[in-house]
């Protein structure tokens, strides 16, 4: 009976280590997941203010342009 006893808890033991591992491994796959998905956040925000600085300088360029031309005028 001693012997079951503690071939049982000897079950429990890797069963228990099997569960603590897959349960890492869950844990550490998603915080993968949300750093990817914070990187491309970023990625998209950064994106978004690249066009809104390139729409700014745009603007800006027309208005020198214009400036030259009522200078050369």
């Amino acid at each position: 009976m001693a012997v079951s006893t503690l071939a049982r808890q000897s079950e429990d033991k890797y069963v228990r280590h099997a569960y603590m591992r897959r349960q890492d491994e869950i844990y550490f796959n998603n915080k993968a997941i949300y750093r990817a998905e914070q990187a491309e956040r970023r990625s998209e925000q950064a994106e978004r203010k690249n066009e809104q600085l390139e729409a700014e300088n745009e603007q800006l360029r027309k208005e020198i342009e214009s400036l030259r031309a009522n200078q050369n005028a």
